[in-house]
């Protein structure tokens, strides 16, 4: 069986959130994987257009197992969380819902969606607990034995 895994989908580049250091310790987790936003933000397209391109960019993700917990940050990720989902249905969603509501269609969607809503910084606070119920490692992997 694969691997379970927690996919982190970052608002922004890791070094450029203002998160980075809770990111970081949950990354430490062998289940963890982040993935920065792409290049060009899916939310700037028609809503129909961005979900073609998240389907296109979910379909082309190598990823180390499978998703059991798909987190977002921000709203604006929601498209490329959403085909994700769709491409593994029993994965959960968990929303860290940011303080400025940016597009309300987006962030209505998530919390609707999410199995969990809360602030980002709470979420990545007890992201260890819901990952230890759905099988995620949140361990480092262990090195060589001395």
């Amino acid at each position: 069986m694969d691997q379970p895994l927690l996919v982190l989908l970052l608002p922004r580049r890791l070094e450029r959130f203002h998160l980075e250091q809770p990111v970081r310790e949950l990354l430490r987790g062998q289940g963890v994987v982040a993935v920065d936003p792409s290049r060009v933000p899916l939310v700037r397209m028609a809503p129909t257009v961005a979900a073609r391109a998240a389907m296109g960019q979910a379909k082309r993700m190598k990823l180390p197992g499978t998703p059991a917990a798909v987190a977002i940050l921000h709203p604006f990720q929601f498209f490329l969380a959403g085909a994700l989902l769709a491409r593994h249905p029993r994965a959960e969603l968990w929303y860290g819902r940011p303080e400025e509501e940016l597009v309300p269609e987006l962030d209505e969607a998530a919390a609707e969606r999410a199995a969990l809503t809360m602030p980002p910084e709470e979420l990545l606070a007890i992201a260890p607990l819901r990952m230890a119920e759905l099988g995620i490692v949140s361990a480092p992997p262990s090195g060589p034995a001395a």
